[in-house]
């Protein structure tokens, strides 16, 4: 990066594991580089990519730095990628996404700078078709707590709008390789435990929806490690009380979550099995008009059945 550098601001490591997604890892780069802020350490790491991905990076020269290594998968690349930088702030910006605009970083910083009390700050990001085009932005954020995230088992944190203190990471640990599709639902949850989590009302990033794009093409295959994320959180011994509280209501959503995945990849079977189990963890919350109704959904998908009791339902709300 070749901006004049400035003493008095913290240094941001920027990350990027890029696998065989040379059509987007250009405006991912620009992004990048055509920040305001002056103090970005960027590292773009080759994951094993046999399309054009390394003579793309080798046209940028040394404006960042860049390796091809193994492929070796994202979430230890992303590791790696933060443990041969200094950054006291960092995050990563996958080969597919990029900044929304020149001061996404920079807005990040001057907030977490004037908030010493935050580990985590995220903003929102624009959907984008492959081309770039915008589509919308991400559902809104409304009062948004740690508690909440963890009860109602809805992980609001727009990864590649999110800017994370290294502290956090030191405190929290770094990825869990373990994890493919919610490695950072997971790392919020364990940051969140030591850390306040804070959302900024603005557009820091771009999601890119694409044929590859994770939770388009594998909702299915999602679902189990959603179902582990939440087991294996609830198993710590340093859970505050607060969060102890409601571990039987945050796994019942849980399984809904995770039904509500199954039934994006077609599986109906296991969608159904999930709903079973909500209410197993949280009896109580069959009295609740809003749980029937995604159990109902969860047990019985777009169906007939589903579509007669959901009218039911919204007869009895009003």
């Amino acid at each position: 990066m070749s901006k004049q550098r400035d003493e008095n601001l913290p240094f941001v490591t920027v990350v990027t594991p890029a696998y065989n997604q040379a059509d987007f890892l250009r405006d991912t780069i620009e992004s990048v580089l055509s920040q305001d802020y002056p103090n970005i350490e960027y590292v773009v790491l080759d994951d094993g990519s046999t399309d054009d991905t390394p003579k793309i990076l080798a046209e940028y020269g040394d404006k960042f730095v860049w390796e091809s290594q193994k492929n070796m998968g994202q979430t230890p690349t992303i590791n790696k990628g933060w443990a041969m930088t200094k950054g006291e702030i960092v995050t990563w910006l996958n080969s597919d996404d990029t900044f929304y605009d020149s001061g996404s970083v920079r807005e990040a910083v001057e907030y977490l700078m004037e908030n010493p009390d935050v580990g985590i700050v995220f903003g929102d990001s624009m959907f984008t078709e492959a081309d770039g085009t915008e589509i919308e932005p991400t559902r809104p954020v409304v009062d948004f707590t740690f508690e909440k995230m963890v009860r109602k088992c809805e992980n609001s944190i727009s990864q590649p709008s999110a800017f994370i203190r290294r502290d956090v990471v030191r405190k929290a640990g770094e990825l869990d390789p373990k994890f493919y599709y919610f490695m950072d639902w997971d790392f919020w949850m364990r940051a969140g435990i030591y850390f306040k989590i804070e959302h900024v009302d603005a557009i820091w990033s771009t999601y890119r929806l694409h044929a590859d794009s994770k939770t388009v093409a594998q909702a299915k295959r999602a679902a189990p490690e959603l179902d582990y994320l939440y087991k294996k959180f609830f198993s710590r011994d340093d859970i505050p009380a607060e969060l102890r509280a409601i571990e039987s209501e945050a796994m019942m959503n849980m399984c809904f979550t995770s039904g509500g995945y199954y039934l994006q990849g077609g599986d109906y079977k296991s969608a159904s099995e999930m709903a079973s189990k909500a209410f197993e963890y949280y009896p109580k919350g069959k009295y609740q008009l809003a749980n029937l109704h995604k159990f109902i959904y969860c047990k019985f998908g777009n169906t007939p059945i589903y579509r007669k009791s959901r009218q039911v339902l919204r007869r009895s709300i009003a």
